[in-house]
């Protein structure tokens, strides 16, 4: 007779292995926690941004040398702002490569939102300009007519 020997489990390698799935799920559920509350602040300052956002409306005054101008559309204030080095994003928010505003062009500004008490103010931290839309001929006339009374013609 053959003496068989009857296998008995090897709990350790149990014990291991199930220790191992465990530290696997803690790690990877930490790991998955923490990527969604990278995704939520993500989430909040795109939030901010968008409602520091200022929305203006471009226009161009002077006879010869003309000075780009923007007109805050809520309070109406003048201020001038440097586009971007990157470009204008358009509505859908794709980068134009070698776009240039046009008078009338309605674009919402992001940055700092630091204006400078110059007189027609300064926004001295754009970091990104998207063209919204395009105001009508009179909107558009209204803010020229402000602008050139207020700055005459700068020739």
């Amino acid at each position: 007779m053959e003496n068989k020997k009857e296998e008995k489990p090897d709990w350790k390698m149990i014990i291991g292995m199930a220790l191992f799935i465990l530290i696997f799920a803690v790690v990877g559920g930490s790991f998955w926690r923490m990527v969604g509350k990278d995704a939520e602040k993500v989430k909040e300052e795109e939030a901010r941004a968008e409602a520091e956002a200022l929305t203006a409306i471009y226009l161009e005054t002077g006879e010869f040398l003309k000075m780009p101008l923007f007109a805050d559309i809520e309070n109406g204030a003048f201020f001038t702002a440097e586009i971007p080095e990157e470009g204008i994003y358009n509505r859908n928010g794709k980068l134009i490569e070698g776009d240039v505003l046009e008078i009338g062009d309605v674009v919402k500004i992001y940055g700092s939102g630091i204006m400078t008490r110059a007189d027609p103010g300064q926004y001295t931290d754009v970091t990104k300009m998207q063209r919204v839309r395009r105001a009508d001929l009179e909107e558009t006339q209204e803010y020229l007519d402000l602008a050139e009374e207020r700055y005459g013609t700068g020739d």
